[in-house]
């Protein structure tokens, strides 16, 4: 049976040191990859839908005052369906 051949320690080392290199350039480079959220494009909103979800954020802002830390906001109205994608993105905190 053949002997296989022995990789000196300069050798080792090396090859320790690129893959040390490689995993601190991938981790850097995931780190500000993750670090950008507020790369998302504004969509133009509609000003039927600005004035519609100003009119929720008020009632929103009301009912919060007026429950003093107790209960739960219910904000549901009209049927929108053209400004629903606009409501979602209010109601999820994403504006």
């Amino acid at each position: 049976m053949p002997n296989p051949r022995r990789m000196s320690r300069r050798a080792w080392a090396l090859t320790w040191a690129v893959l040390c290199v490689a995993g601190l350039a991938a981790t850097a480079w995931l780190q500000v990859a993750a670090s950008a959220p507020e790369a998302r494009p504004e969509r133009p909103v509609k000003a039927e839908c600005r004035e519609y979800i100003a009119e929720i954020e008020g009632r929103i802002h009301v009912a919060k005052s007026n429950s003093k830390g107790e209960g739960a906001i219910v904000a549901f109205s009209r049927d929108r369906t053209d400004c629903a994608e606009e409501l979602d993105d209010l109601l999820r905190g994403d504006r």
